[in-house]
């Protein structure tokens, strides 16, 4: 066996045991809690308080895809949940339509469209008054959610 080969064959070896050992690290390690996002509805009638989550703030987002402020908000939410998986919780309620019953049902003229539930389920907060209830709740965590401008929050109509 020639030097160069052995030297790359120990080489090798050294980076064959590092893998290992890191994926035995990676595999070990405390993972973070996911999230709690879940979409609820798409277009149907809803009973929001059975899917707000007891003991955590929760957002209820109505949205829909072919809506674009909607598509800037729904990541910004996501990672502030991401952040804070123990006190706050997402449900995506998708609206489908103007012509959707969960429109209706919950007077939503304008999207996006935000409701806030306090840790016992109660309303704390709709429509704009949410992104101000964020900022004292989750302080600088929520600046992003907060950030998105009031030209992006303009009604989308169809």
């Amino acid at each position: 066996m020639r030097p160069g080969t052995r030297i790359a064959l120990v080489g090798l070896g050294g980076l064959a045991l590092a893998g290992a050992a890191f994926s035995a690290y990676t595999l070990n390690r405390p993972r973070p809690e996911a999230a709690d996002i879940r979409v609820i509805a798409h277009g149907e009638e809803v009973d929001l308080a059975a899917h707000l989550a007891r003991g955590k703030h929760t957002v209820v987002d109505f949205y829909a895809v072919w809506c674009p402020p909607c598509r800037v908000l729904s990541p910004a939410l996501e990672r502030l949940a991401a952040r804070y998986p123990d006190d706050l919780a997402i449900r995506k309620v998708d609206i489908v339509d103007w012509t959707m019953p969960v429109a209706a049902q919950h007077g939503i003229e304008s999207l996006p469209h935000l409701l806030l539930f306090d840790r016992e389920g109660q309303r704390a907060a709709s429509g704009e008054e949410v992104f101000d209830a964020l900022d004292r709740l989750f302080g600088e965590a929520a600046s992003e959610v907060g950030k998105i401008t009031a030209v992006e929050r303009q009604p989308e109509i169809q």
